[in-house]
């Protein structure tokens, strides 16, 4: 009877072992297809089309590039415009101070020389108090220290930053797919299980209440007492797996989006086995090439170095070519605005060189090679976890593909020990505790099956969101 007890708590374990459902979901999403049964290939195409981190990550890569196109502006010329139309209190002038001066008189046959004449005040108007002013500017840089350079490389690299981030979700979205499709799988399989094993207790019940009744000495109401018992909890827990199967089924909706009708139905009835040889070196090498954090972080790097190269650059002179076109609409026509003067150009080249700055600079300079020191501590860490993390799945797999040919053995073996006692039951030959044992066992048996092969598929499907293929 205790072993009777452990097998029914031992199925337990194993169905809350499948706890790895979102407990949150939008139930009220309206963005539902019709759809028929769904490959796991048509659900990954779903979700990498529908799924929401996905969309962020893609809106990511686009602000990546709109900081690329603001990065390469630094190529191009500067053009501006301006324009202002101005009203005055009054007309200004420009006063003339009152002066004397002499003034000869060239008059032949008579030399005449005033001394002294005096030139009273005089204002002199330079401008109507209404002006429509507009100037045009342009600015062309030829060489900024390398500043420019540096920011566009910097933006190519975040670019590729966000690409990589993109990658890196898509991933873990396929994953989480698998994951949810297959215990859907799995819950599925597991129902079924649970089924057979209460109809098959509730014939043993049968049987046994029969035999009881008619005053069989074989089965006594223990017996019946003992199965009645064992049907109750079977059912119950047959209640439990259909609830985790419902939660499987919305958690795939879920990483879908909610894109497909709650009662889709799924192609696959079995979860799949395939035990591969698992050389750790070469999947560890392998995944330092296509790992997403991996290449992010190498790229970081090369940021922070181009960084290092940005703050330098205020160590180095400025050069840019520069014109203005200037040009007054003013009645009036003399003064500052007369016909020579009402459209102006000017052009030239420029230098602009720091001289000092309060040591401003060289404290971005040693904040960039602090950063970029910590980028590469960082680096060493990242690339010890990725080692550790490729082990301790390589070694997932190895173990849950251990397990499943073990537990297939002994679902076997459980299998040809229930069929024994139910013959050796129907001629008396074993008691109803044992024919129930048998029974139960062969259903645990085969539900650890499952569960295994649930285990070591999505182990293997871990193994390669970690390599990043």
């Amino acid at each position: 009877m205790l072993k009777v007890i452990s097998g029914i708590s031992i199925i337990f374990i194993v169905i809350g072992s499948l706890s790895i459902f979102p407990k949150e979901y939008n139930v009220n999403s309206n963005k539902q297809k019709k759809s028929n049964k769904l490959s796991l290939k048509d659900c990954i195409g779903i979700a990498l089309e529908n799924n929401n981190k996905i969309k962020a990550a893609k809106e990511d890569i686009n602000i990546a590039s709109a900081r690329k196109k603001q990065a390469e502006s630094g190529y191009w010329p500067r053009l501006s415009l301006k324009s202002a139309y101005t009203i005055m209190d009054q007309d200004p002038v420009f006063v003339l101070p009152a002066s004397k001066m002499d003034i000869p008189l060239n008059i032949p046959g008579l030399n005449v020389n005033l001394n002294g004449v005096v030139v009273p005040e005089q204002d002199v108007k330079l401008l109507d108090r209404h002006n429509l002013h507009g100037e045009l500017d342009l600015e062309y840089p030829l060489y900024t220290g390398g500043k420019v350079q540096s920011l566009n490389k910097q933006a190519e690299l975040g670019y590729n930053i966000a690409k990589l981030e993109t990658k890196k979700t898509s991933l873990e979205v396929k994953y989480n797919v698998i994951c949810y499709y297959y215990a859907v799988v799995l819950t599925q399989k597991l129902y079924s299980i649970g089924k057979d094993a209460v109809a098959r207790l509730e014939a043993t019940l049968s049987l046994t209440e029969s035999l009881y009744k008619n005053g069989s000495g074989k089965v006594t109401k223990i017996d019946y007492l003992r199965n009645k018992v064992m049907v109750d909890q079977a059912n119950n827990l047959l209640t439990e797996i259909k609830g985790k199967m419902k939660a499987a089924r919305e958690a795939l909706r879920f990483v879908l989006g909610y894109q497909i009708p709650a009662d889709f139905k799924i192609t696959e009835t079995e979860i799949p086995f395939a035990d591969k040889v698992i050389n750790i070196d070469s999947i560890v090498s392998s995944t330092y090439q296509y790992n997403p954090d991996w290449s992010k972080i190498n790229s970081a790097e090369k940021v922070y170095k181009l960084k290092i190269d940005e703050a330098r650059s205020e160590y180095l002179p400025t050069i840019a070519l520069f014109g203005s076109l200037n040009e007054n609409v003013n009645s009036y026509n003399y003064g500052m605005v007369n016909k020579a003067n009402k459209t102006l150009w000017t052009a030239g080249i420029g230098m602009e060189l720091p001289i000092f700055s309060g040591f401003r600079t060289a404290g971005k300079v040693d904040e960039r090679e602090a950063q970029l020191n910590k980028i590469q501590d960082q680096k060493q860490l990242l690339h010890d976890a990725i080692a550790l993390q490729i082990k301790n799945a390589c070694n997932d797999v190895k173990i849950t593909g251990e397990q499943v040919e073990k537990i297939l053995e002994a679902k076997k073996s459980a299998e040809e020990n229930c069929s024994l006692n139910e013959r050796a039951f129907q001629e008396d030959m074993v008691e109803a505790k044992d024919l129930i044992e048998a029974q139960i066992m062969e259903s645990l048996v085969e539900a650890q099956y499952q569960n295994a092969l649930y285990k070591h598929f999505t182990a293997q499907a871990k193994l390669n969101m970690l390599i990043g293929k």
